[in-house]
């Protein structure tokens, strides 16, 4: 069995089996070797019947790279099996110091296999959705290998309602306010995630690209989180609400 073999089955087996993140690995993977692993863990997902519901991009906001000591940003898969809607009942007792990210996510149609330009990408989503990820402190993201390699904190989703796009919508002018029982955390503008939302998908293919791998018709993309990240317990109620784009809402249980 080679190295880069066992790497791999320590991850699976972390992931499949909801074991602690290999630590063993630590400091000994650069992030394109924890990227392709991430990859490859998410095959094995597929070869047993779970597909890949589409991707997150992470970091792609100062306040987030700031937060987390990254100063790029990253990706990470999602599986359709954690996938939430709005209103869901979140079961915190099962994750590892749980927090929220409120984002938008953008379901692609078949343009985004041409797809090279920020206009491009405008013509490559049908619709967008309110939506948060809800991601676990599994490992320290500055050893940024391991973290890669673990799904870049990902855990889930949860959507709210789909918006039809419409190609003259400025998503940077779109504020998230965000609510955490009664009171109001923080709100934020589009232009804070990569200048615009549509370039966290552009930085996505192009990145996919280094691993021979592409973006297809039908996936969904969580563009990056407009706010810093937020630590839920059970008893909260977490609510964004996205101008013009609707509501995205998840109480948080035992």
């Amino acid at each position: 069995m080679t190295e880069k073999h066992e790497v791999l089955e320590s991850f699976w087996r972390s992931a499949w089996e909801r074991t602690p993140t290999p630590m063993q690995w630590a400091g000994q993977l650069s992030v394109d070797e924890g990227s392709l692993i991430q990859i490859q863990v998410g095959d094995r997902y597929e070869a047993h019947g779970i597909r890949r519901f589409g991707w997150k991009v992470a970091a792609t906001n100062k306040a987030v790279q700031q937060q987390l000591g990254v100063s790029e940003p990253g990706f990470g898969s999602i599986y359709e099996n954690k996938v939430l809607w709005s209103g869901a009942a979140l079961a915190s007792s099962q994750l590892i110091q749980p927090h929220i990210e409120c984002e938008l996510a953008f379901l692609l149609n078949k343009n985004i296999k041409s797809a090279r330009t920020l206009e491009d990408m405008a013509e490559s989503v049908d619709f967008v959705y309110p939506a948060f990820e809800y991601i676990e402190k599994r490992v320290t993201v500055l050893d940024m290998g391991v973290a890669f390699a673990d799904n870049a904190e990902h855990t889930g989703i949860v959507l709210g309602q789909p918006v039809r796009h419409q190609i003259d919508r400025d998503y940077r002018q779109v504020v998230c306010t965000l609510f955490k029982n009664t009171s109001l955390i923080d709100s934020a503008p589009g232009e804070v995630v990569l200048g615009n939302p549509l370039n966290s998908i552009l930085w996505l293919k192009q990145r996919l690209e280094k691993y021979q791998r592409q973006l297809t018709e039908g996936m969904v993309i969580m563009t990056g989180s407009f706010l810093r990240q937020l630590p839920v317990s059970s008893g909260d109620h977490i609510r964004a609400e996205f101008s013009g784009l609707g509501v995205v809402d998840v109480n948080v249980v035992n």
